[in-house]
């Protein structure tokens, strides 16, 4: 929580949350609408440290043939300069576990059960 003479400002943890999960998608190249966007907010995490400072963490999944080290890197990168950038509070860490790794077009479990049924003809 920020004070002054005017007054405070407290910034949630949903905010938090908020601007952690859409630094996620724009290093993952995640669109507006996928559905990846919702396993990633379900595994994002933020913890309060007493001193106005967080840890974010998450689970990730990543694309086939990509670099981890390097996405993993980069993800706790963006994260921290955001979430500083916008909310003044220090990131102490950003913790990401790599779940699993997916095929370029691979359909998650999920899409399979929406799919229309296909009869032969």
């Amino acid at each position: 929580m920020t004070a002054n003479e005017m007054g405070s400002v407290e910034i949630s943890d949903n905010v938090v949350k908020e601007i952690a999960a859409r630094s996620i998608f724009s290093v993952l190249g995640i669109e507006k609408n996928d559905k990846k966007q919702k396993k990633i907010r379900k595994s994002l995490s933020i913890d309060r440290n007493p001193v106005d400072s967080v840890t974010v963490s998450v689970k990730i999944s990543v694309p086939l043939g990509k670099p981890i080290p390097e996405l993993a890197r980069e993800i706790m990168e963006k994260v921290k300069s955001d979430i500083e950038r916008m909310t003044e509070l220090t990131v102490e860490s950003v913790n990401v576990v790599v779940e699993d790794i997916e095929e370029p077009g691979e359909l998650e479990e999920s899409d399979i059960d929406e799919e229309e049924p296909k009869f032969p003809d």
